[in-house]
């Protein structure tokens, strides 16, 4: 599992999605439907919620693909990035920018990384773009 308090006084927390359903129903109906994911292959327990501080209150999150070993930056605008993953998630970079309501959502660039990220680091430069690197054991 990993969270990461943006700069909206919200924690996004998220976690692998091949160990079964979490606790808490994605919204609305909805349902992650994943041939490749080990267990199970229909899920429509979320794997990723955003939790308000203030409000004290979750909104589930859409992870659509596997966040396990996977890396992470905030951005200067408040955008959390990840990069990597296992198994359908190793070669995606996924983001999350929070908003004011309750619309938000993960976003899934398919398939972005040339090679597969998997216990990778993400570092900011200087001028606010990122570099991800990884470790492959």
């Amino acid at each position: 599992m990993q969270m990461q308090l943006l700069n909206s006084d919200k924690v996004v927390i998220f976690d692998q999605t091949n160990f079964g359903p979490s606790n808490i129903s994605l919204p609305n109906g909805k349902c992650l439907n994943e041939a490749n994911n080990l267990a199970p292959k229909t899920d429509c327990a979320t794997h990723s919620v955003e939790y308000n501080i203030a409000a004290n209150s979750i909104h589930p999150l859409m992870v659509l693909t596997n966040t396990l070993c996977s890396s992470d930056a905030a951005m200067p605008n408040g955008t959390l990035v990840k990069t990597g993953g296992f198994n359908d998630g190793d070669h995606n970079v996924r983001t999350y920018k929070p908003c004011t309501d309750d619309s938000c959502d993960w976003q899934k660039n398919y398939n972005v990384l040339k090679q597969r990220r998997w216990y990778d680091k993400v570092g900011i430069w200087l001028k606010f773009d990122f570099v991800t690197n990884y470790l492959q054991p």
